[in-house]
């Protein structure tokens, strides 16, 4: 196969990638690498999709922050799953501030989801259960403290 048809394969495999849903310039990249694309033409290629509209960074993004609150995910662990995305953190700390996304209400609903129905007596073995596994999702303490707080006031 020549440079010419590999280069063909890998534009058409970005523009389908890109087509099912959004993503970051770096993990782009790092899909086309998988398909053994030639460095320069990856950059070529990645230009062109930028000044197109069909690759863009600050959409990515947006759509990435959207996804991982609805998922119920604390802002710790956003920013963690953010860096192995290849998204900004910068531009996405100033969205967070931007949207004025309420923690303490993810917070509130991704434990109302996981224990609404849970009949457990909230003693101390099952409460750090439960601020642990509220923790690995990226809650600060504060945030897990006034979830569980909240629930226990509706019982």
């Amino acid at each position: 196969m020549d440079q010419q048809d590999i280069e063909k394969k890998l534009k058409n495999y970005a523009l389908w990638l890109l087509s099912r849903q959004e993503y970051s310039r770096q993990l782009l990249a790092q899909k086309l690498r998988a398909k053994d694309g030639e460095e320069a033409y990856i950059t070529r290629l990645l230009d062109w999709l930028e000044s197109l509209g069909y690759l863009d960074d600050k959409r990515y993004c947006a759509s990435f922050l959207s996804q991982q609150v609805a998922k119920g995910l604390g802002e710790k662990r956003v920013m963690m799953d953010a860096q192995r995305k290849g998204v900004d953190k910068s531009y996405l700390q100033h969205l967070i501030e931007e949207q004025e996304v309420d923690w303490f209400s993810v917070a509130l609903r991704a434990y109302e989801k996981k224990y609404s129905r849970s009949t457990n007596q909230l003693d101390y073995k099952e409460k750090s259960k439960r601020v642990r596994y509220m923790m690995s999702r990226g809650f600060r303490y504060d945030e897990i403290d006034y979830a569980i707080e909240a629930c226990s006031q509706g019982e």
